[in-house]
């Protein structure tokens, strides 16, 4: 709550009202799908995939309540990306602690990829992993339907999601890019 605090007395002191406080924050630009998004720090932008959960593709069913859940709770929001690497975020969190990949989760809009391996070593103590098993209990989101196909069998036999990550990668927005 003193962080909000703390950002809000920033903006009004300094008199600017939808910029970013700080020269070197990330701010989510554009939302690709529910669990990609572009962030843009100091004019030069990024696309950061989440890899601890997976979204449907925009043309499968709940697709585009999943890219709308996303733009709702980061576009136009400074976010903190725990990096994984320059592309891979094992999270997105807002700047008031609303975490993109536990949100996907619970709203019934991602799966999370370790409930469904097939190996014996899976935690079933996992909390992601209990959070998709209650939004599945529930009927939420994609767990509606009773067999919805995950995003992975979608990417069989197409492009590789690295080979179009690495594609985006290193977009630069000009000088008259507005975000807010």
């Amino acid at each position: 709550m003193t962080r909000v605090l703390l950002f809000v007395l920033i903006l009004c002191l300094t008199g600017v009202s939808s910029a970013p406080a700080c020269e070197f924050c990330d701010v989510v630009a554009e939302v690709v799908d529910g669990d990609t998004v572009i962030v843009v720090n100091n004019g030069t932008a990024r696309t950061v995939h989440l890899v601890s959960v997976d979204a449907p593709q925009l043309e499968q069913r709940f697709g585009k309540q999943a890219k709308a859940f996303t733009e709702e709770l980061l576009l136009n929001r400074v976010v903190s990306v725990e990096s994984v690497d320059q592309v891979k975020a094992a999270d997105i969190v807002s700047f008031d602690g609303q975490s993109l990949k536990w949100g996907l989760v619970r709203a019934g809009l991602a799966w999370y990829p370790g409930n469904h391996v097939k190996t014996t070593a899976r935690r079933v103590d996992d909390s992601l992993g209990k959070y998709e098993r209650q939004a599945r209990r529930k009927g939420s989101g994609l767990w509606a339907d009773k067999n919805p196909q995950p995003p992975w069998e979608v990417h069989r036999g197409a492009e590789t999601l690295p080979s179009v990550m690495a594609s985006m990668r290193n977009r630069t927005l000009g000088a008259d890019c507005i975000i807010g």
